[in-house]
């Protein structure tokens, strides 16, 4: 009897061995094929460009990239099975063999918790199963506005030279490196800075020949760098907005007058001379020069029809009188502005004009971008963004303009510089 116990005892303990061995084998190559899944999808996720704004547009993009990706290493047929909806993305099992012949499986589940504007976090979620063990880990991507590239380390770029003079300053309203520049042109002095010119954050050129110079008294805060990385200059992309159109303007408007949702039609070239709100969308057709005089208030988004052939002479837009603007997040709730006011971040859109500002303009809430931006006389104020000059023309500001860059509060992805979005890995996010 005793050594029967025995041997019921040395036979449990065996068995108990054996099970807690084969659970930890079990439990490891879980944890090796979670940790497995995670790489593979950080792997190919990381740093690809997406397209669109929704939510659904990002689960659409991340899909389409893992059918790719998938397609050569793994079972095509899976990979094509890869299911984009609304609230995710849904990969396959991925399985794997062992060499003993015994398998594994990886799930991936990816979702985003917003648009692609809405500062979303995507979540992937990798599973690992082997055998009766089962474990599930979670790492977070966020999203990088593309065109946030441009506006990432400055406050104004411009494709051509930047020209500041009498008193010109450009300055950040949270730091000094706000208030930035850089040149893309290659021309002898890509930046020119005269007469107590000044800059509070640093001033970049590219190009072999782009140099710097500050003459009498002007002054650059930050450091210089040259022949610096060019950036992935944005595709302003102005598609979309004259859907939003109700009324034509045909020529002049004065007094007190409020519009909404308006088309300038080319070649009209109105003048704006009085108390002027301007709710929702200003469309401006080619070639036109449109003027505003008077005090304008405008609640909503400019933007132009891009001139088939650039032709600063032709297309302006001028503001001589005070200008006030809002973001279009701050449009009523009527339903002409829905969807409108969605499109937030971005105050002009005017590729192929030339926008000149010459009053007081308070605070700009969003981004510029035009063919040729000046800024002179009194124009001073504070910009919710950056300022990007498109063409070949200089970048003007000159006696006494001002321009306070505000990005802390800005929206890191404006509507309209198109050259998309990517997905960036957050570090520290690891859970399971």
């Amino acid at each position: 009897m005793l050594f029967a116990c025995m041997a019921v005892a040395l036979a449990t303990t065996s068995n108990m061995n054996l099970l807690v061995s084969r659970n930890r084998l079990e439990s490891n190559q879980a944890s090796a094929l979670v940790e497995t899944g995670l790489f593979m999808a950080q792997k190919e996720l990381g740093g690809i460009e997406v397209s669109g704004d929704s939510r659904a547009d990002l689960h659409a993009a991340i899909a389409s990239h893992l059918r790719e990706a998938l397609a050569l290493p793994y079972a095509s047929s899976a990979a094509m099975s890869i299911i984009s909806t609304a609230d995710g993305v849904t990969v396959p099992p991925i399985t794997l063999t062992r060499s003993d012949g015994r398998t594994g499986t990886i799930d991936l589940a990816i979702s985003a918790d917003g648009g692609v504007r809405e500062n979303p976090t995507i979540q992937i979620a990798a599973t690992g199963r082997f055998g009766n063990a089962v474990r599930t880990a979670y790492y977070n991507l966020a999203v990088e506005a593309g065109a946030g590239g441009i506006f990432g380390d400055y406050g104004l770029v411009s494709k051509s030279p930047i020209s500041m003079m009498n008193n010109a300053t450009i300055q950040g309203a949270n730091t000094d490196s706000e208030g930035s520049i850089f040149s893309g042109s290659d021309s002898q002095y890509a930046i020119d800075m005269r007469n107590n010119a000044a800059v509070s954050g640093d001033a970049d050129v590219t190009g072999d020949d782009g140099s710097i110079r500050t003459l009498n008294n002007a002054s650059i805060a930050g450091s210089e760098a040259y022949q610096v990385d060019e950036p992935d200059w944005p595709d302003i992309d102005t598609a979309g907005f004259e859907q939003y159109v109700e009324q034509t303007v045909t020529g002049d408007v004065s007094g007190n007058q409020t519009l909404s949702n308006i088309r300038i039609p080319a070649g009209t070239n109105p003048t704006f001379d009085g108390n002027i709100t301007l709710y929702g969308v200003v469309y401006i057709e080619s070639p036109n020069q449109v003027t505003f005089k008077g005090n304008t208030n405008v609640c909503g988004i400019i933007v132009t029809e891009e001139p088939a052939v650039e032709n600063l002479s032709l297309n302006k837009i001028d503001f001589k009188g005070n200008l006030t603007v809002s973001g279009v997040e701050n449009l009523s709730d009527a339903s002409r502005y829905d969807g409108l006011r969605d499109q937030t971040g971005t105050f002009m859109l005017a590729p192929g004009f030339q926008a000149t500002f010459k009053k007081p303009f308070g605070v700009i809430s969003g981004s510029i971008a035009a063919g040729q931006l000046i800024f002179k006389n009194k124009a001073q104020g504070t910009v919710r963004g950056g300022l990007l000059n498109l063409s070949d023309a200089p970048l003007t500001m000159m006696n006494n303009a001002r321009v306070t860059i505000d990005r802390q509060n800005a929206n890191p992805c404006p509507v309209g510089f198109g050259s998309g979005f990517s997905l960036v890995c957050i570090t520290g996010s690891y859970r399971d």
